[in-house]
Order: C-alpha cells, then structure tokens, then sequence
C-alpha cells in the first residue's frame, strides 16, 4: 500500500513539475513575444528621412548650403542625424570638417570648413549613395548616366582623385579610376567623351 501510495505521489510530482515547466515555458514565450512586439513598434515608429534633405542641387544638398556658418549647420541638423568632427590633411595642415550622417547611413557628408575669421561651409563632399540629384545622380551612378544627365566640361586627376567636372552645376564627380590606364601618360589620354561608360561615381564634390 505505502509503495503504491509512493507511485502516485512520484506521478502527481511528476505532473506537477510539469506543468510548472509548461507555464514557465509559456511565459517566457510570452515575454520574448512582448519584447520582440516592443522593439518591432520601436522600428516602426523612426521617422523616415524627409526626401527633401537628400537632394543635391547646385549650392546645396538638403539644407547644408555652401557658404552656411557652421553654427547654423549644427543647429539645423535634422533629427536623428549626427554631426561628427573629423580632421583631413590639407596641403600639410591639418583641418577640421564634419560628418553628418544618420543611425540608417554607413555614410552621409562631409563638410569642409572655411574660417576668415567666421567659420562657414566651404565644400561639401556626398559620401552616401542616398543622396541623387533631380535627375538620379549620386554615388553609385555611372559615368554614363552623369554625361546623359549634365554637361562635363573637363576630366582630370586632381590630388589623387580622377574627376569629372561640370562648371554648370558647381560640381565634381569623382570617378573610380581603378580599371583605367595607372600610367600618367595613358591617363591624360582621357577626355569627358572617351572615359568608359560603366565608371562608376564614388564621391559629388560641390564647391
């Protein structure tokens, strides 16, 4: 009678200790599902970038224009975006630019200052491929299209970069010039109407 009393009592524990483990289980099921929900709602709800300030114009690309005070340029900033201070070597001196970019940009802008004796923008270098002119131009684009697009009036290596340069728009775009002729002769070669079609833009220059 004891030994059979011992059973039960092992299979009600038994149960028991499942059951506990099920609603266990099914909590955690739960929490990891609330979780997940949260975070789904938290990706929902960032804002989309506003497509007017991933424009390139002449000047300008969104509201960074050249010639801006930069205080004006950290003011301004849409919200998300970050402004980063980084320095560049020019011509042996060191100068300090800014990176704008988002949490959703590998890349963004770098802006070049200019400071006699106010600081303003200087340059602006589109570095991300979300930022197109009207007509679809921006990093990634083919030399082609750039051609088909806007007028080029001159092509040639400056500081280590190849570009392509349109004095209408105010701009540069830098060229990938890795599967072209590394010899400085062969490279003068090049004029805008024989680079091949399918160079691609890794920078826009505005100036």
């Amino acid at each position: 009678m004891t030994l059979l009393r011992n059973i039960i009592y092992a299979i009600l524990l038994g149960v028991s200790m499942a059951a506990c483990l099920s609603q266990n289980d099914e909590a955690a099921t739960e929490s990891r599902a609330q979780e997940e929900a949260a975070a789904a709602t938290e990706l929902e709800v960032q804002p989309a970038p506003d497509p007017a300030l991933l424009i390139i114009e002449k000047g300008r690309v969104g509201d960074v224009r050249l010639g801006m005070p930069l205080e004006e340029v950290r003011q301004q900033v849409a919200l998300g975006t970050v402004v980063t201070d980084t320095l560049l070597q020019m011509e042996g001196t060191a100068s300090t630019a800014y990176l704008l970019r988002t949490d959703s940009q590998k890349k963004g802008l770098l802006v070049e200052q200019h400071c006699e004796p106010r600081c303003t923008v200087w340059r602006i270098s589109v570095l991300g491929p979300d930022f197109k002119t009207s007509k679809g131009i921006g990093v990634g684009s083919k030399y082609s299209e750039v051609k088909a697009a806007y007028p080029i009036g001159v092509v040639a290596f400056e500081g280590g970069n190849f570009v392509a340069v349109s004095e209408e728009l105010g701009m540069s775009f830098v060229l990938d010039h890795t599967q072209l002729p590394q010899d400085y002769k062969e490279r003068g070669k090049y004029t805008p109407e024989n680079i091949p079609a399918n160079t691609l833009v890794k920078r826009v220059l505005l100036y």
